[in-house]
């Protein structure tokens, strides 16, 4: 039976503001069916609306990655995966975060 509520801890990171990445911790209601992208929207809307994360009206498809993190330590798109308990919510890497969970795309050479 899951919990009414899970820690959600996310990565935060401002580069122009931040001497080092920390995490915040967050306690998130819990709904079955509920996705990564699911707990990010409700932390911005109801706990802190300075987290910055990729969330658009076509996410929850899967189709342009651009919510591509890690998930608990291994790399999912926010928006499909599925929450079972607590979360740690980070980027792929942090060598390129221009703040918190959004991070600088590289454009693709065309050929």
């Amino acid at each position: 039976m899951p919990k009414d509520t899970i820690t959600v801890r996310v990565f935060r990171f401002d580069p122009s503001a931040d001497k080092e990445p920390y995490f915040s911790s967050y306690d998130v209601p819990f709904a079955e069916g509920m996705s990564a992208m699911n707990a990010l929207d409700y932390i911005y809307q109801n706990l802190d609306p300075t987290l910055a994360y990729y969330d658009h009206a076509g996410c929850a498809l899967g189709i342009c990655g651009r919510c591509t993190g890690r998930v608990n330590g291994k790399p999912a798109l926010f928006c499909q995966a599925m929450v079972e308990g607590d979360l740690v919510l980070e980027p792929l890497s942090r060598e390129s975060v221009i703040k918190d969970l959004v991070v600088e795309r590289r454009k693709q050479a065309t050929a």
